[in-house]
């Protein structure tokens, strides 16, 4: 109001949200320009010239080394494109601060458009604790609700009256949050049976507030809660706060949320419910021991192994090829972190004596990639000679034995897993001087390939016509354009 009477003709706000929490102060209805004028204009309308434009002003206008620019401009197009398409993240991506640590790639100058974790954080941080509150609310959503959101209007469980207070909010609060963040972080759906309910008004906005929720101790509950279990496998991590965070991931768990979280990944490793397939639950236990092998701290271990007393059984039955099983990698860390028995060692150590004859299987040989290898940190040297003679002797009082029965269950197939075992263990008796030895292999794999010769291949090889694949370039009208036409970022380094 002191604008219009000191003969403002514009009066802007820079959110629609700032805007509606000042509303009601404003009255309109005093002031019928307020509503009559009032304009608001939404980025995610903008054509894909004016995001380009804002682009290229927030570029020219930061601090960007031209050595960076030049290096960014081949992806500026894209990173106008992305969606959703915020001008403070456009800013930011032209000032040194906020860019120390970005990949001058396509795909990370994108993420930072579309993501970018530390502006949004930032934004939360200004909203008051109604609207932390709204927000929270609306993140948490039972996962087994009939609604993909909040049912409006709201009817608050004890649950849900739990949040408001950690917020420091009241259910009134709430209700008044939710109108002022709508159009904004917030948008009203309808079910197919006429049901209102809230949801974030864009994916990023939810993962985002996500990412926030980790820096307020008296929220972090709530993180947990409005995460599905695929969302937990696949976009968090649980390393320690100084590692570096992989690209895809979407918020590190906190430690302590590290037990909570142990108990939700173990429970994806029970038995398989009524209508679920075997597929589905080995899919959910890969997907779990993926999680282990490379998302978990040594704390993070040691909670999941509390939270799962089967975890020792299940993961010393892994199969052959045991460099293809996500088990032995778990064992490893789990030796790293002093949380594999020495019992539980052995018996590892001789389920794979086993399957380094019976499949053939020589996972457990160190090569050019050793240092990567599960079984360079669960054998000691006196192990791997152990190894060695086991299968030396082997080989020599059962080849006859052993070949009818890898020649049983081979095919025609180019790529044959006996075939590999057999040559890593001829250059590993090579390398050790036992050219007995490694003639022996050499000589069985001999005979092993000329007994495969006559089989035909399997079901999945025998479809395969390599003389009928051909490699096609395809491109479309657009990328020609986009060959020969001028960027409006070409300049943009000069």
């Amino acid at each position: 109001m002191s604008a219009v009477k000191n003969g403002a003709r514009v009066v802007l706000t820079s959110r629609s949200y700032i805007y509606n929490e000042a509303r009601p102060l404003l009255k309109p209805y005093a002031y019928p320009l307020l509503h009559e004028q009032h304009g608001t204009v939404d980025v995610a309308d903008l054509t894909r010239a004016e995001r380009q434009q804002i682009l290229y002003n927030r570029l020219t206008a930061g601090d960007q080394p031209q050595e960076v620019r030049a290096r960014m401009k081949p992806h500026l197009e894209a990173a106008a494109d992305a969606a959703p398409f915020r001008p403070e993240a456009a800013r930011r991506l032209g000032l040194q601060a906020f860019t120390s640590s970005l990949s001058l790639t396509r795909q990370g100058i994108t993420d930072f458009m579309v993501e970018s974790p530390q502006l949004l954080r930032d934004v939360y941080d200004q909203l008051d604790v109604n609207a932390h509150a709204a927000l929270a609310l609306i993140y948490a959503t039972r996962r087994d609700r009939a609604l993909p959101g909040l049912p409006s209007p709201f009817v608050f469980d004890a649950g849900d009256r739990d949040i408001v207070e950690r917020a420091g909010s009241t259910p009134g609060g709430v209700g008044r949050a939710v109108v002022t963040l709508s159009g904004t972080f917030l948008r009203l759906n309808t079910s197919v049976d006429g049901q209102a309910y809230w949801t974030f008004h864009h994916p990023t906005l939810r993962e985002g507030f996500a990412s926030w929720l980790t820096t307020q101790p008296h929220l972090l509950p709530v993180v947990l809660m409005g995460m599905s279990d695929q969302a937990l496998l696949s976009r968090t991590d649980c390393l320690e706060p100084s590692s570096r965070q992989r690209q895809g991931t979407l918020l590190r768990i906190p430690a302590p949320l590290y037990h909570a979280t142990a108990q939700r990944l173990a429970a994806q490793r029970q038995p398989p419910g009524r209508f679920e397939s075997w597929q589905q639950r080995h899919d959910r236990e890969q997907s779990v021991l993926a999680y282990l092998g490379k998302n978990s701290s040594q704390g993070f271990l040691r909670a999941y192994a509390c939270a799962d007393p089967q975890l020792l059984n299940m993961l010393l039955q892994f199969g052959s090829p045991a460099c293809y099983d996500p088990r032995p990698p778990v064992l490893a860390r789990l030796h790293q972190a002093g949380l594999l028995p020495e019992q539980a060692r052995q018996q590892a150590i001789s389920h794979m004596m086993k399957l380094a004859v019976s499949a053939p299987d020589a996972s457990w040989i160190e090569d050019e990639d050793w240092q990567k290898k599960a079984w360079h940190i669960l054998l000691t040297d006196e192990d791997r000679d152990r190894l060695f003679a086991h299968v030396r002797g082997e080989l020599f009082a059962r080849r006859d034995e052993l070949l009818d029965d890898w020649l049983a269950g081979a095919t025609g197939d180019d790529d044959d897993p006996v075939e590999d075992a057999l040559f890593w263990y001829r250059r590993a008796f090579e390398e050790r001087e036992d050219d007995e030895a490694a003639g022996e292999f050499d000589y069985t794999s001999d005979l092993y390939h000329e007994g495969r010769q006559d089989l035909p291949p399997s079901a999945a090889d025998e479809n395969w016509d390599r003389s009928t694949a051909t490699t096609v370039n395809v491109q479309t009208a657009g990328e020609e354009d986009a060959a020969t036409r001028r960027s409006l970022f070409d300049d943009l380094d000069w």
